[in-house]
């Protein structure tokens, strides 16, 4: 299977991943879906295995086929209930509330396996922290591979740079995050989703509270490798432990990654030299953050794409969690 960037657009400034066909305006639903290239469905299909001339079918299983041009996107059990992209779209406008949701990106990864859609759900303006906009998203994700059920949730986004901070309490299940497993009809799970985003909408508070009193809180310099630790290492060594970055470090590559999230830091980082900003708890966060989206490197023709999964399905979107946890403990 294909983990190339299938299809997808965006509005405004290129994106971190730089992929994707660039629209004029924010898109409607219907708009989204076929500018993503998402105006296709999933059917479940027989699966049967030849031998001897012989063909037999196994019946605990099916595959999921995409009728379009009969692409196999997973193998699942017969229970698999598929949430077709148009479905979803529309369980997003439903969320929402008002039927209009006005998307900024939208694609498909994994030749067809995993789609997503990133929407603002408030026009008002964006939050302040210190000055540093940051404006509020709703991301839904999505699978057709059986890797991953359909997913909602809250997801501020730091406009100078389009930074994505995904941050939840410290300790916390997400209870700001809407599940859903392939298991029957999406639409009749549309109440549970709005009472947990509808209430969760001070997941947002919460989060401009939060921030602003890390923008407010200087970052010691003896602090600063113990916070990459808690972030970026595997568990083995203890924050606490650590004194210099080389502490914790297991490679020669993993050093010069720390030392690029410290230059950062300290100053390169996008709107991170700002009077207010810089030196603070909040620009050690985006620092973490900036390197995860922007500058970690990945290799291969599919480096861009593979930068995009990092982030939402990957280890990206652990890292700055572990980074927000410490930081609003020490």
């Amino acid at each position: 299977m294909s983990h190339e960037m299938e299809s997808m657009f965006y509005y405004g400034e290129v994106p971190w991943h730089g992929l994707g066909k660039n629209v004029e305006h924010v898109l409607t639903a219907e708009e989204a879906i076929n500018e993503a290239g998402l105006n296709w469905d999933v059917e479940l299909a027989q699966i049967y295995t030849r031998f001897g001339g012989k063909l037999t079918q196994i019946k605990e299983r099916r595959a999921v086929r995409r009728m379009t041009d009969g692409q196999v996107l997973g193998v699942m059990s017969p229970s698999y209930a598929p949430v077709q992209n148009r479905e979803a779209f529309k369980f997003f406008d439903s969320v929402v509330g008002t039927g209009e949701a006005k998307y900024h990106t939208a694609g498909s990864l994994r030749g067809g396996q995993r789609i997503w859609m990133l929407a603002k759900v408030d026009g008002k303006g964006s939050m302040s922290i210190k000055g540093d906009a940051v404006d509020k998203y709703l991301l839904l994700l999505n699978g057709h591979d059986g890797g991953l059920a359909l997913k909602m949730f809250f997801t501020p986004v730091r406009v100078v740079c389009m930074n994505t901070l995904m941050a939840a309490e410290a300790g916390s299940k997400r209870i700001e995050t809407f599940y859903a497993k392939h298991m029957g009809n999406i639409t009749t799970k549309l109440d549970t989703a709005r009472e947990i985003l509808g209430m969760t909408m001070k997941f947002f508070d919460g989060f401009q509270e939060k921030a602003t009193k890390m923008a407010m809180l200087a970052l010691p310099a003896p602090q600063f490798p113990k916070m990459l630790c808690a972030a970026f290492g595997d568990g083995r060594i203890r924050p606490e432990d650590v004194v210099r970055i080389p502490d914790f470090v297991k490679s020669e590559k993993q050093q010069e990654e720390m030392e690029m999230v410290q230059m950062l830091f300290e100053g390169s980082g996008k709107g991170l030299n700002e009077k207010g900003i810089r030196g603070t708890r909040w620009a050690a966060y985006n620092a973490v953050v900036e390197h995860v989206d922007y500058e970690k490197q990945f290799r291969g023709d599919n480096a861009a794409n593979n930068r995009l999964e990092n982030i939402w399905f990957w280890g990206g979107q652990r890292i700055k969690q572990r980074a927000w946890d410490y930081l609003n403990k020490v």
